[in-house]
């Protein structure tokens, strides 16, 4: 159990790390974008959209109970997509593929270390919500039996009253007694 907490975690750590540094790099590449060559100012774009959506995804997955699989296919093909395209660039040294393949290499491996810390995280996430509703239902019952109690007293007490002194203040009243009364001075 704490072993899948500690799984937990791990996951979100990882996954919201990866978002926050792929909404640097979005940001980043975005504000590049205009000063590349017109030529490939289209590219410099697709790169930080690309990135930004990346970012949201995995924060989604990160934030999220772990689940959602064809999100995790989503994700891991685009990332693994560009990896390998930026892989069979270098060949042709393109500018910036070297990074490209680092970048978006070390975003896989992060990826696919989350996906495989997956079920012990949802295993804790579930594990965390049932606590919580047996703890809320603990504390239903609890109060329940608190009101069930102040009833039993509240019966034992009048049962064990003597009927006389039960109703011996109705009888204070109708005698017209039963209170402090003040004594009343006549002025001369």
């Amino acid at each position: 159990m704490a072993t899948d907490r500690l799984h937990l975690m791990l996951y979100r750590a990882i996954l919201l790390t990866t978002a926050a540094v792929a909404l640097v790099l979005g940001i980043v590449a975005g504000l590049e974008a205009p000063g590349i060559t017109p030529e490939y100012q289209l590219t410099g774009y697709w790169r930080a959209y690309g990135l930004l959506v990346f970012a949201a995804l995995s924060a989604y997955l990160g934030a999220t109970p772990p689940g959602a699989a064809v999100l995790w296919l989503v994700v891991i093909f685009h990332k693994a997509s560009m990896t390998m395209t930026a892989v069979l660039l270098l060949r042709h040294e393109v500018t910036g593929a070297p990074a490209a393949a680092a970048v978006d290499g070390a975003m896989v491996l992060a990826t696919l270390v989350a996906l495989g810390l997956r079920r012990p995280a949802a295993r804790a996430s579930r594990a965390a919500k049932e606590q919580s509703r047996a703890m809320q239902e603990n504390a239903r019952a609890a109060k329940e039996q608190s009101r069930a109690v102040q009833e039993n007293a509240r019966a034992a007490t009048a049962r064990a009253m003597p009927e006389r002194a039960r109703d011996a203040p109705e009888r204070r009243r109708a005698a017209g007694g039963g209170g402090w009364a003040l004594a009343s001075s006549s002025t001369p």
